[in-house]
């Protein structure tokens, strides 16, 4: 089956919109929560109760997460916002190396995506993404 590789109508691109500025909002109330959660009286208290070497290895390892997990929406975030202003300025949908469009399959399971599958693909085998 062949890729449907056009220009986006009018109307698809608000629905791009409001699919990535919900996913925005989840983002930002997964943060919320992890922050939450990491300033609760449960966590102060297990810093508290460091006993030994272990208690403190498992605390630390806890952080790493915690802090890999927040990178890794960071950089989600940065690439919903950078397709936001794409929509803004009228270009939403074109892949950043060939310039051609993305598909629409593609958008719609990664609506923030800036290459098309193609491009992607190669870029991921010369280990330059």
């Amino acid at each position: 089956m062949a890729k449907t590789r056009r220009p986006l109508k009018p109307e698809e691109i608000q629905e791009f919109k409001k699919i990535l500025l919900k996913k925005k909002d989840e983002i930002w109330e997964e943060i919320r929560k992890d922050l939450k959660s990491r300033v609760s009286e449960e966590y102060h208290s297990l810093i508290n109760d460091v006993n030994d070497e272990e208690d403190l290895a498992q605390i630390d390892l806890q952080e790493e997460i915690i802090l890999g997990v927040m990178e890794a929406r960071k950089k989600e975030l940065e690439a919903i916002n950078q397709a936001l202003w794409k929509i803004d300025h009228g270009e939403y949908g074109k892949c950043l190396e060939c310039e051609d469009w993305i598909c629409i399959e593609r958008l719609k399971v990664r609506p923030w995506a800036v290459y098309c599958l193609e491009c992607k693909q190669q870029l991921e085998r010369l280990g330059k993404i």
